[in-house]
């Protein structure tokens, strides 16, 4: 994939660990990748270069995963951009929520790497 137009991905987590392993295992698939710790992080990174797709951590400080999707759906600006959430609570509860707010996909941690990169390729699409 030419890295002058492989896709944008922004990965939302507050650890480092996830971050390091998403971007890692995107990157080896040519994906261009940012990273934020937070929302602050998220919406400023947003706001200077839109993603091409957002994966998103639900259990953070401050501001939830789920009020970023909120904010993100609810946004002309952003409500078309897919989000995928990628979760250690993958109770059926929270998928459904995720859903109900917009989230295009979900993933439990860990997760299955093969699936999960055919899902981002579709999305991408």
């Amino acid at each position: 994939m030419d890295k002058s137009s492989s896709p944008l991905i922004l990965i939302v987590d507050d650890s480092t660990t996830n971050l390091v392993l998403l971007e890692a295992i995107l990157q080896e698939e040519g994906y261009t990748t940012s990273t934020a710790f937070n929302a602050k992080e998220a919406f400023t990174l947003i706001e200077r270069n839109k993603p091409d797709l957002i994966l998103l951590d639900l259990l953070m400080p401050q501001v939830s995963g789920f009020d970023i999707l909120q904010k993100l759906k609810a946004n002309l600006s952003t409500s078309e951009i897919p989000v995928v959430v990628v979760s250690a609570v993958g109770s059926v509860e929270n998928i459904d929520t995720c859903k109900s707010l917009g989230a295009v996909d979900f993933f439990g941690k860990p997760i299955n790497i093969p699936v999960f990169l055919t899902k981002i390729k579709e999305h991408l699409l």
